[in-house]
C-alpha cells in the first residue's frame, strides 16, 4: 500500500470518520487482552500441571483462549481499519497516530494521540514524538495540491 500524503483538512477529516473511533475500540480492545493474558497464563499453568480432564479449568480455559483470539481479532481490524485511512499507528496502547504530510518541501507527519480532539501537533520523521509542535510554530500548511 502506498503512504497517502494528507493536508491538516484531509488528516483530521480521516481522524473524525475511522481513526478516532477505531483507536477508541482498538486502545479498550487491547487492555482486555492483556487482562485476559493474565488470567490465560495462570490457567494454563494449571492445566499443564496434570489437571484432570473433568476439572473446570479446562473450559474455562478453552472459553477464555477462544476469547483471546476473537480480541486479536477485533484488533487486527481496528489495525487495518486505521492504516486503510492512512493513518501510521506509532503506539496502540497510547492511541498515537501520524498522517504524512509535506511541509517546506520536506516530509513530515501530523501527529495525533487519543484524547484530542482534532490534529493540533507536527514534528518531522526523524524526531519522533519527542520532537512533536504545535501546528502554529512553522506549521505544515493546507496547501493546494499541483495537479
Amino acid at each position: 500500500m502506498d503512504a497517502k500524503i494528507f493536508t491538516l483538512a484531509e488528516a483530521n477529516a480521516a481522524l473524525e470518520r475511522v481513526v478516532k473511533p477505531a483507536m477508541q475500540r482498538l486502545t479498550a480492545r487491547i487492555a482486555a487482552l492483556d487482562g485476559l493474558k493474565n488470567e490465560i497464563d495462570v490457567l494454563r499453568l494449571v492445566v499443564d500441571s496434570g489437571a484432570a480432564e473433568t476439572n473446570p479449568d479446562r473450559a474455562q480455559l478453552a472459553r477464555l483462549e477462544q476469547r483471546e483470539r476473537r480480541i486479536h481479532s477485533e484488533i487486527r481490524e481496528g489495525v487495518e481499519a486505521i492504516q486503510g485511512a492512512g493513518g501510521v499507528i506509532k503506539d496502540p496502547r497510547a492511541g498515537l497516530v501520524d498522517f504524512f504530510s509535506i511541509h517546506d518541501g520536506r516530509l513530515v507527519f501530523l501527529c495525533w494521540k487519543l484524547g484530542e480532539d482534532r490534529i493540533r501537533y507536527w514534528h518531522t520523521v526523524e524526531e519522533g514524538f519527542r520532537g512533536r509542535r504545535p501546528l502554529t510554530a512553522r506549521q505544515p500548511r493546507d496547501q493546494q495540491r499541483e495537479e
